[in-house]
């Protein structure tokens, strides 16, 4: 890279996961969303000032550009990322109601096959 990243230690996101544990946190989800459309916000009206001075064609205005079409690919994965997990999630959940089930009717049947012994 050109530049140095920022240290990830001192972001406001890191805090909540430090403390959430889980990316599934509705606070961590609203963060990155937020970061998005603060970072798509400021893209946009860099590009514009470009546009309105008919610079478009300028290197900058082209990396804006891009920066701008990233942001938005960003953001669908990462609606896309939480939508999975969302769903493997309840997934998750279900399968385990199914095992307490399973658990549950194992105990009758062993309950069951000792009463047929005697």
């Amino acid at each position: 890279m050109i530049s140095d990243k920022q240290e990830i230690t001192i972001l406001p996101i890191y805090f909540m996961f430090k403390e959430a544990k889980t990316i599934l946190s509705g606070n961590i989800k609203q963060e990155v969303k937020e970061s998005l459309k603060t970072l798509d916000i400021a893209l946009r009206r860099n590009f514009k000032a470009y546009e309105s001075s008919g610079r478009v064609k300028e290197p900058l205005a082209k990396i804006i550009r891009t920066g701008i079409d990233s942001i938005a690919e960003l953001d669908f994965f990462t609606t896309a990322v939480y939508d999975e997990l969302e769903a493997l999630k309840l997934y998750s959940d279900k399968i385990k109601e199914q095992n307490d089930q399973l658990r549950e009717r194992n105990y009758e049947l062993k309950l069951e096959n000792q009463s047929l012994k005697f």
